[in-house]
């Protein structure tokens, strides 16, 4: 069996020539599904070489760095969602029209993803960057900008954190969108709807159709100190690294 740490340098070089794993997106084109095979195999040699999952592990900021399905699936929201609908076609078909709803023509696209774990808080903050406008020209007639370039940060909290059988478990509460160092803010948008919490789970509650409260969980199946591996309900994976440096400033 392969050298532990050369099955992670494997994994850290398929989640960078697979831009995080969304070249391997089929609704964006079915190219290199030979490297979607290869990192299965990699997971599944991790998983024999387990440890045993610790809330002190567990702990602390990690990012994003692979995921076989959109990647602000990760985010408790989206996976509470998932839950909801307890149906792997539905929450896929959900998860895709929500894609080319927000990515359509290249408009929308998603930074860094990180997550805070406290243990002794029994909170988990999630965030996802999403720059609108990245690059906004008219192809061969010119090379400037038609747009500035906006965004802002997504910001997830969920409350009553809990490992159980090596499974994550959280009530979601929260939500809002923050400014992102380096981009502008959304005009008008930005002085009506940032900066300030909403109350998604006391939503979601007088929601009629909605009969539990918004929670999710997701199981750990791997983890070490620098990289943790996670599955979701119908098998999507995310795959975290420790950050060099602190993501988020809560």
């Amino acid at each position: 069996m392969a050298d532990i740490e050369e099955i992670k340098k494997k994994i850290y070089q398929i989640a960078s020539i697979t831009d995080r794993g969304q070249r391997l997106n089929k609704l964006i084109a079915p190219l290199y599904q030979e490297k979607l095979k290869e990192m299965e195999d990699l997971i599944k040699d991790l998983e024999r070489n387990n440890s045993k999952i610790t809330e002190e592990k567990l702990s602390g900021e990690w990012e994003l760095i692979y995921s076989t399905v959109e990647l602000f699936r990760s985010s408790p929201f989206f996976l509470a969602i998932e839950k909801a609908l307890n149906d792997e076609f539905k929450s896929n078909l959900f998860f895709k029209l929500h894609q080319l709803q927000v990515g359509s023509f290249g408009l929308s696209t998603i930074g860094r993803i990180a997550q805070k774990i406290d243990f002794e808080k029994k909170v988990f903050i999630s965030t996802f960057d999403t720059i609108i406008f990245g690059l906004t020209t008219i192809p061969i007639l010119g090379w400037f900008k038609l747009l500035p370039t906006f965004g802002g940060r997504v910001i997830t909290f969920a409350d009553e954190l809990n490992l159980k059988d090596n499974s994550l478990q959280m009530n979601l509460q929260k939500t809002k969108v923050s400014k992102v160092e380096g981009l502008n803010n959304i005009p008008i948008f930005s002085k009506l709807l940032m900066n300030r919490w909403y109350p998604v789970k006391e939503v979601w509650e007088k929601l009629t159709w909605n009969k539990e409260i918004p929670s999710c969980e997701i199981s750990v199946i791997y983890l070490d100190n620098e990289l943790r591996i996670m599955k979701d309900l119908y098998g999507s994976i995310f795959i975290y690294i420790r950050p060099s440096i602190s993501l988020l400033n809560q």
